[in-house]
């Protein structure tokens, strides 16, 4: 979940750990009728940014701040709360002056404008409180940066957290251990949302994961142990997202959403039943380990409830560096089968992949890209291995004494926060010469039509913007990639292949739009990433 981390406890006061580096009486009463401005900092642009995409469509970013939203549903009724998103709006100085308490949710990718975003309320004399998945995996370093830092989940606590506030007791450091129940999650406030602005919106289901990945934080921040909501509960939140209009793609925002089984086979049929009663006009996606592959009526039940797509984090062919990072899960099956079950039962797959495992020698970019070409993932995200604070691979370079203590490294696109076995200069050639032979026009369109030729839509139903909203993209479509690309050719020849072949069969055809307004932003993305790798190279 990409914001402040929610979670419940039995007892918040028990289970928080307070550590208060600063006296609390440096902080003044706020008064239970204050004026909260919530910031979602601005990320740089990224692999799954779709800032090609956005540039041809009237929508701004690809999803909202879920966590900031979940935590203004737990704020008392007398709060004023404004919610400001980076990515399409300014933070002005007004903004942060109408404010009495500024808070923040971030990610690492996230650093730089969040620390410009808490610098620029200080400097104005405005109380700061962060929290999200940095805050809880890099407190300390947060502690002097803000005026109240959050580690964990916010459900059960906030309450108590909030009257602190208010009354002028609230702690530096609020450390909440336990892992909840999220049964008493409430409905995030949507209505603070621009709608419009976004691609998609977002919900969760679940949190937490069973596997034991080394190089993941999200088992070490929410634990091994998955907890989910309700299926009553989540399409509560779908309900009021309907009530609010929008008709477009729901991303269920879990790390592995089939963490538990039991759970999301439940949830699906629940979600199938929905959808019937509405028309079908939402369409999901989410990610999940590769074991889905073994779970035919899941995927079954996945497909029935209008999911398009699913992402998997495969990581590597290589079976030795999957041992050496205890992802056992994809241990189990065949890889190149695995993924073809997935399509093939209705879902179109993405992949995660990494290089620079201690096992990779100078093949592996090769061997990547062999893999990636076999199972036709045209959206195919394949960075550096980093080791995040709090996972076992950071604990592990830390005693082995490779960390790098100072490294800037803020996506999988950085130079590693580790010394790397294969040297870093390979590495990093390796990784360029992998991403400029995935993202050619002739191999990204390539895989696209193979993949799209295997996926197998049963009953899905995928969205249906106005007419006049279509007709506006696929127009800023022809100009941009038609004429001013330089890849016109390919996106001519695969736009006559797709009416021809699908113009019958509207999920196909959907997603074959998808995918060619996409290639704006892939192809653009992996070239600057390439540039910029071979610049690192250089120096």
């Amino acid at each position: 979940m990409a914001a402040f981390a929610p979670v419940l406890t039995a007892d918040p006061f028990q289970q928080i750990t307070v550590s208060a580096p600063q006296d609390t009486a440096s902080f003044p009463p706020l008064g239970p009728q204050l004026k909260a401005l919530m910031v979602w900092p601005r990320f740089p642009p990224s692999f799954w940014g779709f800032e090609g995409v956005l540039e041809m469509t009237p929508e701004k970013s690809v999803m909202p701040p879920l966590g900031l939203i979940t935590v203004a549903a737990l704020c008392p009724s007398a709060w004023t709360i404004r919610l400001l998103d980076m990515a399409f709006e300014d933070l002005t100085d007004e903004d942060l002056l109408w404010a009495d308490l500024v808070m923040v949710s971030s990610m690492h990718a996230q650093k730089i404008n969040t620390l410009d975003v808490l610098a620029r309320a200080r400097a104005l004399d405005r109380r700061t409180f962060i929290g999200g998945p940095w805050a809880s995996s890099e407190p300390e370093y947060l502690l002097d940066k803000a005026d109240h830092v959050m580690v964990g989940e916010a459900e059960e606590a906030f309450a108590e957290i909030a009257v602190a506030l208010e009354r002028g007791t609230a702690k530096a450091l609020y450390k909440i251990v336990d892992k909840p129940d999220m049964s008493i999650t409430p409905v995030p406030r949507f209505d603070l949302l621009q709608l419009k602005k976004y691609t998609s919106m977002s919900v969760q289901f679940s949190r937490g994961c069973p596997f034991q990945c080394e190089f993941c934080d999200i088992i070490t921040i929410y634990g091994r142990k998955p907890r989910a909501k309700p299926p009553a509960k989540l399409i509560a939140e779908l309900d009021a997202l309907r009530a609010l209009g929008w008709r477009n793609e729901v991303f269920i925002v879990d790390d592995n959403f089939i963490g538990n089984q039991k759970l999301a086979l439940a949830l699906t049929h629940e979600l199938t039943a929905w959808q019937e009663r509405n028309n079908r006009d939402i369409a999901f996606y989410t990610e999940a380990s590769i074991d889905l592959a073994d779970k035919p009526e899941l995927m079954s039940s996945m497909v029935d409830a209008n999911f398009m797509y699913v992402f998997l984090g495969i990581e590597t062919p290589s079976a030795e560096a999957l041992k050496g990072s205890s992802k056992f899960q994809n241990l189990r099956g065949d890889l190149v089968t695995n993924v073809n079950k997935i399509r093939e039962s209705g879902l179109w797959v993405l992949g995660g992949f990494i290089v620079g495992f201690d096992s990779d020698d100078e093949t592996i970019f090769e061997r990547q890209q062999q893999f990636i070409e076999k199972t036709s993932i045209t959206w195919a995200m394949a960075g550096v291995l980093q080791a995040p604070p709090t996972t076992a691979l950071f604990d592990r370079m830390k005693r082995e004494g490779r960390l790098i203590e100072d490294s800037e490294a803020t996506t999988n696109f950085s130079p590693p926060n580790f010394r790397t076995v294969l040297p870093l200069p390979v590495l990093l050639r390796g990784l360029s010469t992998l991403l400029s032979g995935l993202y050619t026009p002739e191999a990204y369109f390539g895989r696209a039509m193979r993949s799209i030729e295997s996926w197998q839509p049963r009953s899905q139903r995928p969205p249906e913007p106005p007419m006049l909203y279509n007709l506006k993209v696929f127009g800023a479509s022809m100009w941009h990639q038609g004429v001013l690309s330089n890849y016109k050719a390919a996106y001519w020849k695969f736009l006559w292949l797709l009416i021809r072949k699908w113009s019958r069969q509207p999920a196909k055809l959907w997603l074959g739009f998808t995918v060619l307004l996409s290639a704006n932003h892939f192809l653009k993305y992996a070239k600057g990433v390439t540039d910029m790798l071979d610049e690192q190279v250089a120096e």
